[in-house]
């Protein structure tokens, strides 16, 4: 799902980044570099490297927890 993902991204709020030293402090991490735009994109689990299930579910929820 890589080609989504690169589609996506330039419509994307965030340009696709995550700022993970903001995340870990509990601020918003993701950086309105496009703020027009009406979603926020974040590659997960095994859309970034080989991981398990519950590595992608924990990823999902982390980032969803503040939207």
């Amino acid at each position: 799902m890589d080609e989504l993902y690169f589609d996506l991204k330039p419509q994307s709020r965030n340009l696709g980044a995550v700022d993970y030293k903001a995340l870990i402090r509990g601020e918003d991490a993701f950086p309105a570099h496009n703020p027009e735009a009406g979603f926020t994109l974040a590659r997960i689990g095994d859309a970034v490297a080989s991981r398990n299930i519950h590595a992608s579910i924990y990823d999902g929820l982390r980032f969803a927890k503040d939207l």
